[in-house]
């Protein structure tokens, strides 16, 4: 063998080796990355079956919540009927009054002496036409026995007629008087508590101008705003619950008694009274209150439990377990029920969807996952989920 195939020789056989190196330093850093994979991969998380839910039909219940305000059913303003001075006003804010109990008086000498006036001049009145009368009579002798022209007869006729329309009007008249005396004593039409007094003796008072608030307490309801999509759920007869500011945290039981035909304009609200029973007698008008009426639908719809949702910057969603993984799903809900504490998933879930009934930390999207049998210590035993308060 020459000189220049030896060397052909061991070059090959370097060449060989170096190759077969490379091939078992491949094999074992391929084995070296499997076994270190295997150590940190993390073992499935198993959840109990009383950890997990699925979509089920329910009947919801759930509550509209409407602002509105405290107002009296009955409630009055009394105005003065007379113009003329006040002699005295009996009454204050606060004071019960009943119903034709006399709350002020004017000052009546001018009026009862135009009642003399008129009182006088009813009998002045009636004297002229008993005189006009006695003169049609005897005149309407004479024309039968052709003593008298018959023009003659009525013009008698005519004059007493006159005098039959001037006692009207002057009965109308003192009619008119007596009624003015009586307006002024100033009852009260109605029976209630005083709210306000806007006059004060001495005061010179023009005809209609206010003069007391009369607020009836015993009759009480909420003129509530319902907003225009939620007035096709509401039906009079409906039971309410009202807290009133300021009441403490009771509640005042009611019922809805009206809805207005019209929307309010500016607002695009629709007013709906409500009555309360106070029977404590602490409400009192113009106390701001919200009414909570509980609708009922006629139909299930899916829902789940609200301990299952989830919210990230406004977006809704709830953990699934899918193939042996975890999913973060968003789902699009409905209507709540607050006192069973459901809620309608409208769209995103199907009914054979498994998902977390409850909260976890440290869940990420696509981790291993599974739903053991219950035991007991059961629920994100893997120790990587734990259960969030």
């Amino acid at each position: 063998m020459t000189r220049r195939a030896t060397w052909w020789t061991i070059v090959g056989v370097l060449g060989l080796a170096l190759v077969i190196g490379l091939s078992v330093y491949s094999a074992f850093r391929r084995k070296a990355q499997e076994e270190s994979s295997k150590k940190t991969e993390r073992p499935a998380l198993e959840f109990a079956a009383n950890d997990v839910v699925q979509l089920r039909p329910h009947r919801l219940a759930y509550q509209l919540t409407l602002p509105g305000t405290v107002q009296a059913i009955s409630q009055t303003t009394v105005r003065a009927k007379v113009a003329a001075e006040l002699k005295r006003v009996n009454v204050r804010e606060g004071e019960r009054v009943a119903a034709g109990q006399i709350l002020a008086e004017f000052d009546a000498a001018q009026i009862r002496a135009q009642l003399a006036e008129r009182t006088g001049a009813l009998e002045s009145a009636r004297a002229q036409l008993r005189m006009t009368q006695r003169t049609r009579q005897t005149n309407a002798q004479l024309v039968k026995q052709n003593f008298i022209s018959q023009n003659a007869f009525d013009s008698a006729d005519s004059a007493n007629d006159a005098q039959v329309a001037a006692v009207a009007v002057a009965q109308a008249q003192l009619e008119q008087t007596q009624i003015m005396l009586g307006d002024a004593v100033v009852r009260a039409p109605i029976s209630g508590v005083i709210a306000k007094r806007l006059v004060q003796p001495g005061e010179k008072v023009g005809f209609d101008a206010p003069l007391l608030a009369i607020v009836d307490l015993s009759q009480l309801e909420v003129q509530a705003q319902a907003a225009v999509a939620d007035i096709f759920r509401i039906r009079t007869g409906m039971p309410a619950e009202v807290l009133v500011e300021g009441a403490g945290s009771g509640k005042v039981s009611g019922r809805v008694e009206r809805i207005n035909p019209s929307a309010e304009l500016g607002t695009r609200t629709i007013n709906v009274y409500v009555s309360i029973h106070d029977e404590d007698a602490r409400l009192k008008t113009g106390m701001f209150a919200r009414v909570v009426l509980t609708i009922a639908p006629q139909s299930d719809v899916p829902a789940l439990p609200v301990a299952a949702l989830r919210g990230d910057e406004g977006e809704q969603y709830v953990w699934v377990i899918a193939a042996g993984k975890l999913a973060k799903r968003s789902i699009t809900v409905g209507a709540r029920d607050d006192r069973a504490q459901l809620i309608e998933i409208a769209s995103g879930l199907g009914p054979d969807d498994v998902v977390l009934a409850s909260k976890f930390d440290n869940l990420k999207d696509g981790l291993a996952a599974k739903v053991i049998a219950a035991q007991a210590g059961a629920g994100a035993t893997a120790g990587v989920a734990a259960r969030s308060n």
